[in-house]
């Protein structure tokens, strides 16, 4: 992999060994491409910086001191999926704060810690957990409420399933561990995100709370997942021949979710699935950014500069 390095000569943070054992849980080769990762790196920081500029534009106009979790999910408030996406993450990380508060205090400090939660007399526990608080807000059809199944989240499991068929018990173990990587370091309230707001706000330009790199850390999570399926898709169009309509659904090392009702095209195991290279990302943008076509595709091409920031998680 290689290094960034700062200008007074220290080695930067990066991220490139989560998101290359993320890729691998993805569905990627179980040794990405080195120039693939890098690539991906530079694309997920970017966005979250684009996003903290823009965000950080709302929290001025709303006169506040500190880029909180209300300024990015307002970003996200269009996508209804991404948003019931955020609310189970929510849900899941209350259980896993809730377990290491009884496993770290002893019985009388859980007592008090469950008043202080009850009664909310600590004004940094009760700013903590308002992301679902602020989804309801944004949400005024219920629009999140009425979605009762998680479709992204079903096909990722289903590719991940089809990929671990045949796997060894050794090497089953280490697609786990990819599996369970992100871009926090570690859980418990007020834990892990350090290394994410270095590697974000390095020089301390911008002021972000906990919960606001808490959505940062999902909106990364989600576009190298993003991504990663948009590749798979690329392979499968690749495939494509010309008066063939199940061309695409020959060989099978593209691992795309949504044939994989049909086993017959897929093969199980990811023994010998070529890695993610630069040029299918590169393609995966590409198609994600190309102006709209059709009477208003002229217009938009002279005025490409001037089209706000697209987000690839949402």
């Amino acid at each position: 992999m290689a290094n960034y390095f700062t200008m007074e000569g220290t080695e930067s943070t990066n991220f490139q060994k989560e998101i290359s054992n993320m890729m691998h849980g993805f569905g990627d080769n179980p040794n990405p491409n080195a120039a693939t990762v890098v690539l991906v790196e530079s694309i997920v920081q970017q966005q979250l910086k684009f996003m903290i500029q823009e965000a950080h534009q709302l929290c001025n106009l709303r006169c506040g001191k500190w880029i909180t979790n209300y300024d990015i999910i307002y970003l996200m408030r269009k996508n209804i999926v991404k948003l019931k996406r955020l609310h189970d993450y929510q849900l899941k990380l209350d259980q896993i704060d809730k377990k290491c508060i009884l496993n770290i205090a002893s019985p009388a400090e859980s007592l008090i810690t469950g008043i202080i939660l009850e009664d909310e007399k600590d004004p940094t526990i009760k700013k903590r957990r308002t992301h679902i608080d602020y989804i309801r807000e944004f949400d005024e059809a219920d629009e999140v409420g009425q979605i009762k199944f998680d479709a992204i989240d079903y096909l990722r499991k289903v590719r991940a399933a089809k990929i671990t068929e045949s796997m060894t018990f050794d090497k089953y173990e280490a697609y786990h561990k990819a599996r369970c990587a992100s871009f926090r370091s570690g859980y418990g309230i007020g834990k892990g995100f350090a290394k994410l707001e270095r590697w974000l706000n390095p020089m301390k330009e911008f002021k972000l709370s906990q919960p606001a790199l808490e959505v940062l850390c999902f909106v990364a999570y989600e576009t190298v997942a993003e991504i990663v399926d948009a590749v798979f898709l690329v392979r499968q169009d690749a495939k494509k021949k010309s008066g063939d309509p199940f061309s695409k659904f020959e060989g099978g090392y593209f691992c795309n979710p949504v044939s994989l009702h049909n086993a017959v095209y897929i093969k199980s195991g990811y023994e010998g699935v070529p890695a993610i290279t630069v040029a299918e990302v590169r393609e995966v943008l590409r198609r994600y950014y190309t102006p709209k076509v059709g009477m208003n595709g002229l217009f938009y091409r002279n005025m490409s500069l001037d089209l706000p920031i697209r987000y690839i998680a949402f």
